[in-house]
C-alpha cells in the first residue's frame, strides 16, 4: 500500500521445522549440520527436545510431501543415524512447519506520516534467529526518537522518522551481511558433499569452537548487533 519494493537481500529456500524427542545419552553437539538424502539438517539442542530444521529447495515442499512422510524419515536417519530411533514421532506433516526464507529489506522506511519498523522494514533470514531482536531495537529507537513527541501531541516531520532509519540501517546491513554469506555457504557445501556425509564447518568456526572466550565475541555481536539500543528513560 506504501508503494515501497523491498529489495532481496539474500537467495530464498524453504526449511522444514520440526521438533524430536532428547535424550541425555544423546552424544550429538549441542549445535550442528549435517547432509542426508540431498538436503542439509540442522539440529538445535532445546534440553527437553531436538529442534530440527531442515533445508530444502525453494517450492521444494509440494514434491517432499508427495514422497511420504516414509522417505523424510529415511532422510532424517541418512543424516542423523543417532536419531533413528525417534524418526517414528513424526506421525503427520501437521507436525511439520514450512518456513518460507526470503530475506529483504526496504531503501526507504517512512513517508509523511508512516514508519516501517521490524519485519515490515526488513524480512530476515532464520540463521542466527535474530528476528525479533531486531525487531524490538527498531522500536526502542522508534520510541527514543518519537515517543516524547507522541505522548506531548506534538507533529512528528519526516527528519523525526528519517533518524529511526539511520540509527537502524546499519545494524541490519551488517546482520543480513552475515546471513547471506551463512546461507551462501551452507548450499555450497550442500552441492558438493556425498548425500550421506557430515558437514565440517569453516576452519575458523572450528577454531572460535575450541576456545569459548573468543566464541562468545561473535555470540554476542549476532545476538545484540551493532550499537546496540537502549530505552532512555522518560521516553515514551
Amino acid at each position: 500500500l506504501s508503494g515501497f519494493v523491498p529489495v532481496k537481500t539474500s537467495p530464498p529456500i524453504d526449511v522444514l521445522w520440526f521438533q524430536l524427542s532428547r535424550s541425555e545419552g544423546d552424544k550429538m553437539e549441542s549445535l550442528g549440520a549435517r547432509v542426508g538424502n540431498g538436503f542439509f539438517v540442522l539440529f538445535i539442542n532445546r534440553f527437553d527436545y531436538w529442534q530440527m530444521g531442515c533445508v530444502i529447495p525453494k517450492g521444494g515442499y509440494k514434491q517432499m510431501r508427495a514422497g511420504g512422510l516414509d522417505k523424510l524419515r529415511l532422510s532424517l536417519v541418512a543424516a542423523i543415524p543417532e536419531l533413528a530411533g525417534r524418526v517414528d514421532e513424526l506421525k503427520d506433516w501437521k507436525q511439520i512447519s514450512v518456513l518460507s526464507v526470503e530475506s529483504s529489506r526496504l531503501k526507504r522506511w517512512y513517508k509523511p506520516g508512516l514508519l516501517l519498523i521490524g519485519d515490515a522494514a526488513h524480512v530476515m533470514s532464520p540463521v542466527g534467529g535474530v528476528g525479533i531482536n531486531y525487531a524490538i531495537g527498531d522500536a526502542v529507537v522508534a520510541s527514543n526518537a518519537l515517543g516524547s513527541k507522541l505522548k506531548g501531541g506534538m507533529p512528528v516531520g519526516e527528519e523525526d522518522l528519517a533518524q529511526v532509519q539511520r540509527a537502524r540501517e546499519l545494524p541490519v546491513k551488517f546482520i543480513q551481511g552475515f546471513q547471506f554469506l551463512a546461507q551462501k555457504v551452507v548450499m555450497s557445501r550442500l552441492n558438493k558433499v556425498g548425500e550421506d556425509n557430515a558437514i565440517t564447518p569453516p576452519l575458523v568456526v572450528r577454531f572460535l569452537l575450541r576456545r569459548p572466550l573468543l566464541l562468545s565475541l561473535p555470540a554476542r555481536l549476532i545476538g545484540f548487533g551493532l550499537r546496540p539500543p537502549h530505552v532512555r528513560s522518560g521516553k515514551g
